[in-house]
């Protein structure tokens, strides 16, 4: 189909969700590697344990590779808390050697950075973070890698990807996750309309090296409501669900490309988009035509289920 020796299909995961765990039951053996959200980093640069040992048990069982997410959602403080961690040395440093020690203890195959709200001037701090790590973590063998937001150009005082230097953090980094979705959150819109991650992509090849790039996807869906100040995540099966409910004629968006539907609830008028297979396969193509080496879905229990037999389908001559 296309001309690709090898493509990896990694999903995050996260222990909150009840379902997760029966869907990585019976699709566990169709995964690269598993990047759950488990460690969270404290102000002193130890880490917050919250994996699960039903979950570790079975990936074990699976012999299924384990990318694990170090975050700084542990804490409310999600900027004061990475700008001390990051520019403080011996902070620093203590993250590094904790990471390297969960890895080797837990035999896990490597770390996923997600670190979110770093402020635009600690650039070159996290930059320094991920050198370390990188070179700490490498004659071990361990994958170093790191999620990052999606930008459409490099703008260093952008307050929520300013501190994202793709090239620099692709120098000390294996693979470097892109997160080609939220396009909107705040206001009503596509989870990645098909023009949105067309751009995002396009910066990314110009960036990173092709054979580090994986592209992140999105599964889940939003509703949104002028009641509330952010809007309502949705599992696949959620959105579906909600329409067939409210009565509501689910659309496809074809200058999007993605499900959308809108229903009156309460005399509130609500707006919904979110993602089936048949989107997925429109960005999976495009990211298999340019040749990218895998992807990362957020997150395993929110996708339609026909997502499985597409990708086994695209893939099955990688």
């Amino acid at each position: 189909m296309f001309n690709q020796i090898y493509f990896e299909n990694n999903w995050y995961y996260s222990t909150s969700d009840s379902e997760a765990l029966e869907d990585l039951r019976r699709h566990g053996r169709d995964i690269t590697y598993l990047i759950p959200f488990w460690f969270g980093v404290t102000e002193s640069g130890t880490l917050v344990d919250r994996s699960d040992a039903e979950t570790v048990n079975l990936v074990r069982r699976q012999c299924l590779p384990v990318i694990a997410i170090v975050h700084n959602y542990s804490s409310r403080e999600y900027g004061p808390l990475i700008h001390r961690l990051l520019t403080t040395e011996n902070l620093r440093r203590t993250l590094v050697i904790n990471i390297k020690n969960l890895l080797i203890n837990r035999g896990f195959s490597g770390v996923n950075i997600d670190f979110e709200f770093v402020p635009p001037d600690d650039r070159p701090y996290l930059n320094t973070f991920m050198f370390e790590l990188y070179h700490v973590l490498k004659p071990y063998g361990f994958l170093v890698t790191i999620s990052v937001p999606p930008e459409l150009r490099d703008d260093p005082a952008h307050p929520f990807s300013g501190a994202f230097s793709y090239p620099d953090l692709a120098l000390y980094s294996d693979q470097v996750y892109v997160l080609a979705y939220d396009e909107h959150v705040a206001e009503p819109g596509p989870i990645a309309s098909i023009d949105f991650v067309r751009q995002v992509l396009n910066y990314a090849l110009s960036a990173i090296p092709r054979q580090k790039l994986r592209m992140g996807m999105a599964v889940y869906g939003r509703d949104w409501s002028p009641l509330t100040e952010l809007p309502r995540e949705l599992s696949y099966r959620e959105a579906v669900n909600l329409a067939a409910r409210q009565g509501a004629v689910i659309s496809y968006d074809e200058k999007a490309q993605e499900p959308t539907f809108t229903y009156t609830k309460n005399g509130v008028k609500h707006i919904v988009w979110f993602e089936n297979a048949r989107s997925f396969a429109v960005k999976l193509n495009i990211f298999l035509k340019e040749k990218v080496p895998g992807i990362g879905v957020w997150r395993i229990s929110l996708e339609d289920p026909q997502i499985w037999d597409l990708l086994r389908q695209y893939t099955q001559f990688f």
